[in-house]
């Protein structure tokens, strides 16, 4: 019989993480805001993958912490119960941010005379199947462009305690194994989530995606035991750094064609963002390596935790939710008015200052709403007298 895993020691929070949640945050904006000027140096121009993949293995890494830690405590109920409600609370703010949506467009729609933003993110819908695609809305069969993210990490965090029950039963690596033929499957199949009421599948799918967060958990779970879930090689390094080259090689040249007419499996050689296709998976984890054990030869890249990043991406949900709204709002602004250097500078860089506002206030906010601990001292000063423990109050 394979014994429980025990809980580790939690270790001393690595600020880096929330930094590197915070990039993948503000990069997600901007790639939100299609044709704007910055939009050419956000990550996805420079290899397969971008902010997305990073933004879901890193919400893999951080579930090690918020859920694996008590599962493999001995409470794999009570931290089961936490991932479903986690579950739940996105939905309910994708569900707000849906509503946001539809009536940001209706209103622009109306007060700039543009009927075509109506059909923007594929709202049209709503005028011609009004029935379907409400009940498609409330299912998550129908999801907008620009707001389908969150519905795939909600099935994650539901897939997230069978992935933990395999854990504690038979270890990380069965964990990681099942997680691998399980997304094998899916590209060989083309499982997916099925779309309602229009045919076709989800543009996030988890089934394919699990992976991505399957990785980021084992590297949590890893770092908790205070291991590497891949120790440092030079030559790992080195081949980590050739694929990169070479992602970017081919991103930059625009040398798709050559990648996709390899004769393998369009799992192995596509750059499909919807099944999470080998290429796009490699390049994260060679991203993620090599920034792991970058410090090492750079230690200027110490996070502290007052960097504007890192609080942003210690409040990654509400700053998700207000970005998501800030970059649809830009893109109305970009429909009805003459883009350009200005226009898109003030955009980008007004909603970066007020999701980095946003995180500042929570970070204040949270040390301001808790309640001091009243201290004998203060309770003399006060006039109310100790009580000495173990004594009852009297009785009036």
């Amino acid at each position: 019989m394979t014994q429980a895993r025990t809980a580790p020691v939690a270790p001393v929070r690595d600020h880096r993480i929330d930094f590197y949640r915070g990039i993948a945050l503000a990069m997600i904006f901007v790639n939100h805001i299609p044709g704007v000027l910055y939009e050419r140096f956000t990550s996805r121009n420079f290899g397969f993958s971008d902010s997305a993949e990073l933004f879901v293995f890193l919400a893999g890494f951080a579930s090690a912490y918020a859920y694996g830690r008590p599962f493999l405590a001995g409470n794999p109920l009570v931290a089961s119960i936490r991932a479903l409600r986690r579950a739940g609370v996105l939905y309910l703010v994708h569900m707000a941010l849906t509503m946001a949506t539809i009536g940001l467009f209706v209103w622009a729609a109306m007060a700039f005379g543009e009927g075509a933003l109506i059909n923007h993110l594929g709202l049209g819908h709503l005028l011609t199947r009004t029935l379907d695609t409400l009940l498609g809305l409330a299912t998550l069969g129908h999801q907008f462009g620009y707001v389908n993210i969150l519905p795939m990490y909600m099935v994650l965090l539901v897939f997230l305690p069978a992935l933990l029950l395999i854990l504690r039963a038979f270890g990380a690596r069965a964990m990681m194994a099942a997680s691998v033929a399980f997304w094998i499957a899916c590209g060989v199949w083309r499982l997916n989530m099925p779309n309602y009421p229009n045919p076709g599948g989800w543009f996030f799918n988890p089934f394919a995606w699990q992976v991505i967060f399957a990785a980021g958990l084992y590297c949590g779970l890893m770092k908790m035991e205070g291991k590497a879930a891949i120790a440092y090689r030079p030559w790992v390094f080195a081949a980590a750094l050739a694929f990169l080259a070479y992602s970017l090689h081919v991103t930059v040249n625009a040398l798709w064609h050559w990648q996709t007419s390899l004769p393998f499996h369009f799992l192995i050689k596509d750059i499909d963002k919807t099944f999470a296709t080998l290429p796009r998976v490699l390049h994260l984890l060679a991203l993620v390596y090599v920034f792991a054990y970058l410090p090492r030869f750079l230690p200027s890249l110490r996070v502290s935790r007052e960097n504007p990043l890192a609080a942003m991406g210690r409040h990654s949900l509400p700053v998700f939710a207000l970005g998501t709204m800030l970059s649809l709002s830009a893109q109305v602004v970009r429909f009805v008015r003459e883009p350009g250097f200005l226009l898109d500078t003030a955009l980008v860089g007004g909603g970066l200052l007020l999701q980095v506002a946003l995180a500042a206030y929570l970070d204040w906010w949270r040390v301001a709403s808790r309640k001091p601990r009243s201290q004998p001292a203060e309770r003399m000063a006060a006039g109310t007298p100790a009580m000495p423990l173990g004594q009852a109050p009297a009785r009036r």
